[in-house]
Formats: C-alpha cells, sequence, structure tokens
C-alpha cells in the first residue's frame, strides 16, 4: 500500500513551487479559514494582540494573496510598535487591495509615527477621495480617523475637507 507523502498531489507540488497557497494544498475551505480570521479578529479586539497575531500569521501563509490577512497583521504589528513589520504587511496588502480602508490609516498613522508626514498625508487623502468614502461622507469610521489624524499633521481644512 503507497502511502500519501509517497505520491504528492498537484496542490502540493504548486504550494512547494510557489504556485499555490498553503490553504488550497491543505484543502481548508473558505468557511474553515473564516472562522480562524474571526477568532484572530475576536482576540484583536480583547487586547489579545499577540495572540492574534499568531492566527493572523497562520492564515497569511495560508492565503498570502489575502489583503485582509495582510491588512489585519500590519494593523497587529503597528499596535506592538513593530513599525518596519507593520509596513510590509500594510503595503502587501494595498498591493493586493488599493482601496483598502484599514490599511490605508494604519498605514497612513505608520507614517506619521516615522515622521514621514508628505507619505502619511498621501495615504490619508488616498483614502478620503475613494469613491465609497466621498458619498458615505462621516459615516466612515475610517473616514472619521483619517480625518483626525490628518488634522494633527495639518490645521489647512481645505486639505482634511468637510
Amino acid at each position: 500500500m503507497r502511502n500519501r507523502l509517497d505520491e504528492p498531489n498537484r496542490l502540493d507540488e504548486d504550494w512547494v513551487n510557489g504556485r499555490g497557497s498553503l490553504g488550497a494544498a491543505a484543502a481548508w475551505t473558505s468557511e474553515e479559514i473564516r472562522l480562524i480570521a474571526d477568532l484572530g479578529f475576536a482576540l484583536a479586539e480583547y487586547g489579545r494582540n499577540e495572540e492574534a497575531l499568531i492566527i493572523f500569521e497562520g492564515l497569511a501563509a495560508v492565503a498570502p494573496a489575502s489583503a485582509y490577512f495582510q491588512s489585519a497583521l500590519g494593523s497587529l504589528l503597528l499596535r506592538l510598535g513593530e513599525l518596519e513589520r507593520a509596513e510590509t504587511h500594510l503595503t502587501a496588502a494595498l498591493a493586493a487591495d488599493p482601496q483598502d480602508l484599514a490599511a490605508l490609516v494604519n498605514r497612513g498613522e505608520l507614517y506619521m509615527r516615522q515622521e514621514q508626514r508628505d507619505l502619511a498625508i498621501r495615504d490619508f487623502l488616498t483614502l478620503l477621495e475613494l469613491p465609497q468614502i466621498r458619498s458615505g461622507g462621516d459615516s466612515s469610521q475610517y473616514a472619521a480617523r483619517t480625518r483626525a489624524l490628518l488634522s494633527s499633521l495639518t490645521r489647512d481644512t481645505a486639505v482634511i475637507g468637510e
């Protein structure tokens, strides 16, 4: 009788050769991945950042192209003060989804902490110009947070918008 390890399947080979995700090779369903992500989010909400970080690092390994997991990792690393790692993940999130609201505001805050004012303002203005923000007015938590951070960088209300 042959062992599964004697004959790796196509998904295993794709993952090993960098053509597929670990999640596909492990045959995780999207529902399983979502439940684990929900647990990571809940841990982060309760301030259990180190535990949430472990979960999102695992999820990013399972689905590395997911903007959400990269954004969550960046946000957690920002909270923990690991700015270089946070920037890597937030930039990866924005490469996957240039309109990721959380990644834009968090990377802008990261740039503020690094005293890169122009880069922070660029991310904040990018977020405020997105159609879903422009059409929603002040109803978005991301818009409100962005305006507050932006106002701490500049008093120019023409830049901040109303």
